[in-house]
């Protein structure tokens, strides 16, 4: 094979592997930084609402959930 069209493979190969863990790593830091911006403190509004699993509440807590943003 010709030197060019190995070094094009090699560095597709390396998008293809590398791109995902980059990306990962992207959204980690935003996640880290969206939490820290809170500081850790929750509403005291609504304590309840923070310690209740998101899939189960009621369409109140959606509703104040929003309210706080």
């Amino acid at each position: 094979m010709d030197p060019g069209h190995l070094i094009a493979t090699y560095v597709v190969l390396l998008y293809a592997f590398l791109a995902p863990l980059v990306l990962f790593g992207i959204f980690v830091l935003f996640d880290l930084l969206g939490r820290s911006s809170s500081n850790g403190r929750r509403s005291k509004a609504v304590p309840s609402l923070w310690e209740k699993d998101p899939a189960l509440w009621t369409d109140r807590d959606i509703a104040v959930f929003r309210d706080q943003i």
